[in-house]
């Protein structure tokens, strides 16, 4: 499962187009969104950042439409090769970022979400950023 979050009513657009995205690739995916904003076909929830924090510590992975401070402020991850991954799209949807385990699945989903959604993932990993590096 693939949770998905939405903060703001100006992101909601991109969420509902990654989870049509991720259900096109065969994947289950959840649209999650705070209760002050209208978001239809969503789970609603008082807090963001404690759905946030829930959903990872129940080692979902995580799409978040939000600002990257608060997703790492809400996550606590422990392992790096039993932890989630994590990845973060700023609010216009033009970059899509992977925040946590990269290798595990982060890096792939990145790319696959910024193609459906006409972004730009920003990949950080060291052999993506140095392919020739020993």
């Amino acid at each position: 499962m693939i949770a998905i979050f939405s903060l703001a009513q100006e992101s909601v657009a991109i969420a509902e187009e990654v989870k049509r995205v991720l259900l096109a690739e065969g994947f289950d995916a959840e649209l999650i969104c705070s209760e002050l904003i209208s978001c239809e076909g969503g789970k609603k929830v008082k807090s963001v950042y404690r759905a946030i924090k829930e959903s990872f510590k129940e080692k979902r992975n995580i799409v978040a439409i939000l600002p990257m401070g608060v997703v790492v402020r809400a996550i606590e991850p422990k392992k790096k090769t039993e932890d989630p991954w994590v990845v973060c799209i700023d609010e216009n949807g033009k970059w899509v970022i992977p925040v946590l385990n990269g290798h595990r699945g982060a890096n792939k989903f990145a790319e696959l979400i910024a193609a459906g959604i006409s972004a730009q993932a920003v990949i950080t990993t060291l052999e993506e950023s140095h392919p020739t590096s020993p």
